[in-house]
């Protein structure tokens, strides 16, 4: 040890010729090899008389040479091991490989040498992490380009169950995602579901179309409980609306207000995608808790062609909610006319009254804005309402009731 510590190589040699059994001898002061001590120390010369001495022990389990000259950066040591026929797949527990020590540190040729040699690009650790996950999931675009070349399967798993493009994708390493579905990876089954809705939620839609297109679950759930149909729709994504039904998308999912899917694009008026959610099964007159129905919905954002479409597809234009109030008093409600003559000549009932015993008529009659000038109506003196939508609606429901 002596001669080592001080760099002495006529020591050194003189040593190992007295007593051979020594050039393998771990001293337990140190918990270390002569050859460690050498290259720790940085004596290379006295490490390569060591490493060329006869009886030298290669693959020196629990103190490996390859590994520690690769992990201080004496690149030809290395070089010079792998030609003696050190096993490049030396992996101690709880330790990384010899060659992801390498792709750590961008040693590519000498990673390239270590392939030749036997290194195997899919080794796993303790954890079942390989090369490409660890690479992957660091973002380190070299190492997963060399690993790719040399064949490195792209669908192995850790102990977690991810793989590498899993891994890569919750980093967001997605110049490394793309690498990866290139060459036909996909995302691991445990974990696929949550990586459609995360790349959706996160913009990354060509990913989350292609995990719809592979065939993960398209009623995948939010935090709210909420489907990707869901999300779309509130999004205003036509083309994944259309994607997710296609792929088999529960159409009657409802929000986290209980609002189902027909009721979200009724209030946008989106025709297409309507007939699109039917023709797979959804239910035209499916209710809230609240009771409100896509009908309902229409007449509250003034969908008048969209009442007359709904009622084309058998919704039930007269369906009230909990307290009672049809599509008619919603639309009368908010002064829209428009609406209210659709929803009247659709049939729909006028002589309804709500739970506080007002009908649609005497809904717009009350939220008409009036002016300060009384006059005497029968014995009574009120505030006449404006010229505005409400006057008018309370007339035409005035003319429709006596029909």
């Amino acid at each position: 040890m002596i001669a080592i510590e001080s760099g002495d190589l006529a020591l050194l040699n003189y040593v190992l010729e007295q007593q051979p059994e020594l050039v393998n001898t771990v001293f337990e002061e140190r918990e270390a090899t002569p050859f460690e001590l050498a290259l720790k120390n940085g004596f290379s010369a006295l490490a390569e008389n060591i490493m060329n001495s006869d009886g030298f022990d290669i693959n020196h389990a629990g103190h490996n040479p390859l590994r520690l000259a690769i992990e201080l950066g004496f690149l030809d040591i290395a070089k010079a091991l792998l030609h003696k026929g050190a096993n490049p797949n030396y992996r101690p527990q709880h330790m990384s490989s010899a060659l992801l020590l390498c792709l750590d540190n961008e040693y590519f040729e000498l990673a390239e040498l270590m392939v030749e040699n036997g290194a195997e690009v899919n080794i796993r650790n303790d954890k079942g992490w390989t090369p490409l996950i660890w690479a992957s999931m660091k973002g380190r675009i070299k190492a997963v380009e060399f690993l790719l070349k040399h064949g490195a399967a792209v669908d192995v798993c850790n102990n977690d169950g991810w793989n590498a493009v899993t891994g890569a994708y919750f980093k967001q390493r997605i110049e490394i995602v793309d690498k990866l579905l290139a060459k036909g990876a996909v995302f691991s089954a445990k974990y696929s579901e949550a990586a459609m809705l995360s790349a959706y939620q996160s913009g990354h839609i060509n990913i989350a179309k292609k995990l719809l297109a592979d065939g993960v679950n398209p009623d995948v759930e939010n935090e709210d409980k909420e489907t990707m149909l869901i999300i779309a729709i509130t999004k205003g994504d036509d083309g994944m609306i259309k994607a997710l039904v296609t792929a088999g998308a529960n159409p009657n999912a409802r929000n986290k207000d209980s609002d189902p899917a027909l009721s979200l694009l009724a209030q946008n008026g989106k025709h297409e995608l309507i007939s699109l959610l039917i023709d797979k099964g959804a239910d035209v007159n499916l209710q809230s808790k609240s009771g409100r129905t896509a009908a309902s919905w229409a007449a509250t954002f003034n969908q008048a062609s969209t009442l007359e479409f709904l009622h084309s597809k058998g919704a039930n234009i007269d369906l009230r909610n909990e307290d009672g109030w049809s599509p008619l008093m919603v639309a009368a409600s908010s002064g829209y006319l428009e609406s209210v003559i659709q929803l009247v000549e659709l049939g729909s009932n006028t002589e309804f009254e709500n739970k506080e015993g007002n009908t649609a008529q005497d809904i717009a009659k009350s939220n008409a804005p009036t002016h300060g000038d009384l006059s005497k109506v029968n014995g009574r003196y009120i505030y006449p309402m404006l010229n505005t939508s409400f006057k008018k609606i309370v007339d035409y429901l005035s003319g429709a009731r006596q029909q």
